[in-house]
């Protein structure tokens, strides 16, 4: 889910008389929770959940690659491996 709605949420209940008016099937039930904002993938086969990754993470492993790339363009060991049979 990218996005999650702050606004309270509101469940129809079922047979449930209005204390005021007593019209029956006419009463929500208001939940007003604030989200805690975090994202994460689940299967809903197998229940495996997995968080987003901390940005700090993602940047220092970014740019650990980028440093490999250039020290090899500084070495002259960049290019294509061919296999011949």
């Amino acid at each position: 889910m990218r996005y999650q709605s702050a606004r309270p949420k509101r469940q129809f209940l079922s047979g449930v008389r209005c204390p005021k008016c007593q019209a029956m099937d006419a009463v929500v039930q208001v939940n007003v929770v604030t989200p805690e904002p975090d994202e994460y993938i689940e299967c809903t086969l197998c229940g495996h959940t997995e968080h987003r990754p901390d940005p700090d993470a993602i940047s220092a492993k970014n740019h650990a690659e980028d440093q490999l790339i250039r020290d090899a363009m500084h070495t002259g060991t960049s290019g294509t491996v061919k296999f011949k049979l």
